[in-house]
Parts: structure tokens; C-alpha cells; sequence
């Protein structure tokens, strides 16, 4: 249980209702990003990616309580200081195989930023990783943060932005592929661009297509050019189970339900 748009939070072990772990993600600026956090596995394992503070990231073995990121000279000292990012950390999700963090952050003045990096490169060999690691990687084609974003697969990231006059982009990431762009700046590449109307809707997918949940239901669309390939009506699901791949609509006491008739079940 998080406050989005807000500093603290609680993992809860369902198993006994009782706190497993509290959460403390600082407050500068946190009223404009929500909680960052994601849940994942190492070594078998249960962690939780968290924010610490709004430029720096950490995970926690939820067994232990250890700190898997501690950096060894993270007491303020002129060491440090280079890995002081000016980047406020957003909404956090992770691959379907578990193996990579998106953030969906920004940067001064004001500006989306969003970024992937190895989670496993990072538990397993860097604990600066999210910070400037090899394997971080940023998109600053996107103006906005806190719009909906999805992974397709484990090579494919749909997000959205909006524009002026009413206008909107979504943008097809391919997280896997990244060029450097000077003065050092490594830029994941998008592998589509194509219009999408403003409005209030929510992303998911069925591991092929984009689906956008919007008000006239839910549209099934190709990534590789925005083409609609097919909609239930009426339909407009809030959750999706990364097991199952169940869209979940709830209104009132009834509950609608669609599951994708093919679906690889999601890490987290």
C-alpha cells in the first residue's frame, strides 16, 4: 500500500496481514509522480524495487530486509556526489521476463524522461545501475510523465504522450536497442510513432497488440502503425492479472472479465 503522488508507504505480508516492510520515498516533489515501487525476484527470492529518495532507487530483500543497492560510499562524501541524478522517479514496471525496470520519471525544466536499465546487471554486478549504468538507457522524445504506458513484450514499450491542441503520440520503445548520443547520453530507439487522440484511457496488452481502454470500450491496436484490428464495445477494463492476462472491468456490483486468447504469464 502506497500513496501515490505522496512520501510513505507498506508492504504488507498478505500471509499474516502484518507490516513487512516501511516505506519512506522522501518528500521533494513527490506530489507530482506516484509511488515508485515494483515487485520482482532475485535468486528466487522476493524484492522490492522502491524509491528512497526522489533521485535515487533501492531494493530490498523482503525476507531479510537487506538492502540489495547499498553503495558503498553513500554518506555524502565528494564520491557520491557524481551519482546524484537530477531525476525525479516515477511509476516503475517491470519486463514480462522480469529482467528490466522502466521508470516514467522527468527532468527539470519540467520534461518526461523515461528510462530502462538491467535490473539484473544491477543486483548482480552494479549497484549504480539505475544511476548511470551500461545498461540505462533514457527516451527524452516525450514531453509529459504519468501517462499510460505498457510493456508489450520483452522488446516492446508503448507509451503515451500528449500533445498540444488536443493531439497525443504513442510512442513503440524497443528497450533492447540503444544508440549513444553525445556527450555520453544512451537513447533507446522507438520502432514506431503514430497519432492517438487526447482523452482519459488505460493501456494493456495482449502481448501483440496495444489495447487502449477508452470510453467507447476497448480497441485492440497494431503497434507498427495504429491501426485499429479489432474492439469489444462497451468494454473498459482498470486492471489486467499478469498471470492470467484477464482485462478486469468492475462497476458497481458486477464485474466484466476478458482474457486474451493467447497470454505468457508476466514475472512480478
Amino acid at each position: 500500500m502506497v500513496q501515490d503522488r505522496g512520501r510513505y508507504g507498506t508492504v504488507v505480508d498478505l500471509t499474516t496481514g502484518s507490516s513487512a516492510l516501511k516505506l519512506d520515498g522522501g518528500g521533494y516533489c513527490c506530489e507530482t509522480v506516484p509511488f515508485a515501487l515494483a515487485f520482482a525476484e532475485h535468486g528466487g527470492r522476493p524484492v522490492v524495487v522502491h524509491r528512497t529518495d526522489w533521485n535515487r532507487l533501492d531494493v530490498t530483500d523482503l525476507a531479510s530486509g537487506e538492502v540489495l543497492t547499498a553503495r558503498d560510499s553513500r554518506d555524502g562524501g565528494e564520491d557520491d556526489a557524481e551519482y546524484d541524478l537530477d531525476y525525479f522517479h516515477g511509476a516503475l514496471s517491470l519486463s514480462p521476463d522480469g529482467t528490466r525496470v522502466y521508470d516514467g520519471g522527468w527532468v527539470w525544466q519540467p520534461w518526461g524522461m523515461p528510462a530502462v536499465w538491467s535490473l539484473t546487471a544491477w543486483l548482480r554486478e552494479n549497484p549504480y545501475e539505475s544511476e548511470d549504468g551500461p545498461s540505462r538507457a533514457v527516451y527524452p522524445e516525450v514531453s509529459e510523465w504519468n501517462r499510460p504506458v505498457v510493456w508489450i513484450d520483452d522488446g516492446r514499450i508503448a507509451v503515451y504522450d500528449r500533445g498540444d491542441a488536443g493531439s497525443g503520440t504513442v510512442h513503440v520503445l524497443d528497450p533492447t536497442s540503444i544508440e549513444l548520443r553525445s556527450p555520453g547520453v544512451r537513447w533507446i530507439k522507438a520502432v514506431a510513432t503514430f497519432p492517438w487522440p487526447v482523452g482519459d484511457f488505460g493501456f494493456f496488452t495482449d502481448g501483440e497488440h496495444l489495447l487502449i481502454a477508452d470510453e467507447a470500450g476497448l480497441q485492440g491496436v497494431d503497434i507498427t502503425g495504429g491501426q485499429r484490428v479489432f474492439a469489444i464495445d462497451g468494454f473498459r477494463p482498470a486492471r489486467q492479472d499478469r498471470h492470467t492476462g484477464t482485462l478486469i472491468q468492475v462497476g458497481g456490483a458486477d464485474a466484466r472479465l476478458w482474457t486474451p486468447p493467447r497470454w505468457t504469464a508476466r514475472a512480478g
